[in-house]
């Protein structure tokens, strides 16, 4: 198949390479691909994303296509999916791309306006609202705003609600493209005084958000521009790294300076960047309140007049590559996702009330339940920080598979905790069970499955891990060491329900006896029927 690959000259050499592979990964039948200022960085070794390789490279970080391997990570996302997002290579007719750093095509895109859109989306939404804190109301200044990025950027600041937005440029011919994108004021820097066209457009108080694209000697006007107390945020250096700053003006209008890039960021940090797209930026995109603004689309064929183009800085919108041609085939039918884990052993339900819920069970004929207080797993960490976590817990079958309700006391953080913070109540997670654990767990980690949290019940072979698969309340995998004493307890309670005569409904154990030997157990389960 055709890739762009970069690292072997000043610019891109289409190649023939085989079909990526990687465990865990979409695979995406790419039809189109944005091209970015960081891909000619990257052509010349001045920009590295955090995940790429040394020496040739697979060139590109933007892609829309079709689903056409699906992942265990992302059951809403099957086979024949329309999709966008951001990989390293994408610049290819297939790309593996992290499912989390995609998402469905929102709804009346084409391909090539889908491609125009994922780095942009991020870049802004993280900028203004993650890291400067944009709330409603808010005015925002973004300079370089004729950029593909700061297009979407002035859209973007107009939807969720700013007062006033207001756009620089460097030439009049762009004024336009600016006010149709939804800039309330625009400047042109090279013949105006950014500063006071900012104030008067703001009541002298300056804008509250400040986004630059450009970097260079225009920096250096942005404190006098920004508001007292306000922020400014370097997401592009377009015209350089360097600049003379007047650290008075900062410091008297006690403004807050952020420098943001991608490129070193892990996956995780990026799948939160793109989730956070999900509750107003896709929305807006489907309603149109944010749309494409393409430029010009290039053939994949035609990547040395691509690259120039946008060398010229003559452009106003997005480049974008046309894969479509090599893909004459029906898009791939929605297919099973492979199953790592076997079957399903245990449906787990967080709670508000342990005691209320036994109840809503015991009238549907589950039962008997064996309820423990303060349970306190052993070497607990959440996120990868240890956290000392209480939860009251009552475990029954059903037929053959067990009912777990959980409750957590006390305010440390677990997965629990977030499922009821978050207006959830009800089922949380789907246990598997296993005597390979550690097999297991590694394959998982192999797959890209990520931890929320882990410990110990019962000693060393009592661990579990929950991953972070919540795609909507009741989708979180957890595993389960049942190599041991856990296997043995979770044995008798399959074997009270078998035999239950409607006696001793509820039966509360000493939560201290979990990791106990096993005749000791049975003995104590044995007398409570």
């Amino acid at each position: 198949m055709r890739a762009l690959i970069g690292g072997k000259g000043p610019d891109w050499v289409l190649e023939d390479i085989a079909p990526p592979e990687q465990l865990g990964a979409l695979r995406i039948r790419v039809m189109a691909a944005g091209v970015n200022r960081a891909d000619l960085y990257a052509l010349e070794g001045t920009y590295t994303a955090n995940s790429q390789g040394d020496g040739p490279f697979t060139a590109g970080m933007e892609v829309a296509g079709v689903v056409e391997n699906g992942s265990l990570l992302s059951p809403d996302l099957p086979a024949g999916t329309p999709v966008m997002g951001i990989t390293v290579g994408a610049f290819v007719d297939a790309a593996i791309c992290d499912p989390r750093l995609v998402v469905p095509i929102p709804h009346g895109l084409d391909f090539t306006e889908a491609a125009s859109l994922p780095v942009g989306l991020i870049t802004e939404h993280d900028a203004l609202v993650t890291q400067a804190g944009f709330t409603a109301g808010d005015s925002v200044l973004i300079v370089g705003a004729t950029s593909s990025i700061g297009l979407i950027g002035v859209q973007m600041a107009k939807a969720l609600g700013a007062s006033t937005v207001i756009a620089t440029t460097t030439t009049d011919a762009k004024r336009q493209a600016l006010v149709d994108a939804g800039a309330d004021v625009t400047v042109n820097t090279r013949t105006e005084d950014l500063a006071e066209v900012v104030l008067a457009a703001t009541d002298g108080a300056g804008a509250t958000i400040t986004l630059d694209h450009v970097g260079g000697s225009l920096f250096a006007a942005l404190p006098a521009a920004t508001a007292i107390g306000g922020t400014i945020v370097s997401i592009g250096r377009l015209a350089g790294t360097g600049t003379e700053l007047d650290l008075d003006t900062v410091a008297f209008r006690r403004q807050r300076l952020l420098g943001t890039t991608f490129s070193i960021r892990t996956r995780a940090e990026l799948a939160a960047v793109v989730g956070a797209l999900t509750a107003h930026v896709l929305p807006a995109v489907e309603s149109r309140a944010i749309s494409p603004r393409l430029d010009r689309v290039f053939d994949a064929d035609d990547a040395l007049a691509a690259a120039q183009h946008l060398r010229s800085g003559q452009g106003v919108g997005k480049v974008v590559f046309d894969f479509s041609a090599a893909h004459t085939t029906p898009d791939p039918a929605p297919d099973p996702v492979a199953n790592i884990f076997g079957g399903i052993a245990q449906i787990g339900y967080v709670v508000r009330d342990v005691e209320a819920s036994m109840r809503g069970f015991l009238a549907t004929g589950v039962g008997p339940w064996f309820y423990l207080k303060g349970v306190r797993p052993q070497n607990f960490t959440y996120r990868g920080e240890r956290a000392d976590m209480a939860m009251d817990v009552a475990i029954a079958n059903s037929g053959g598979v067990q009912i777990e309700l959980i409750c957590p006391v006390g305010d440390a953080p677990s997965m629990y905790r977030d499922f009821l913070a978050a207006g959830n109540e009800g089922v949380q997670h789907l246990a598997y069970w296993t005597e390979d654990y550690q097999g297991l767990y590694d394959r998982a980690l192999a797959a890209g499955f990520t931890v929320g949290q882990e410990g110990q019940i019962g000693g060393a072979d009592g661990r579990f891990a929950y991953f972070e698969t919540e795609h909507h309340p009741g989708t979180v995998v957890e595993i389960s060491d049942v190599g041991g004493t856990k296997r043995f307890v979770f044995d008798l309670v399959k074997l009270a329900a078998d035999n239950w005569d409607w006696s001793n409904p509820i039966q509360e154990i000493d939560a201290s006896l979990i990791g106990g030997d096993p005749a000791a157990l049975a003995e104590i389960m044995a007398a409570l029927g």
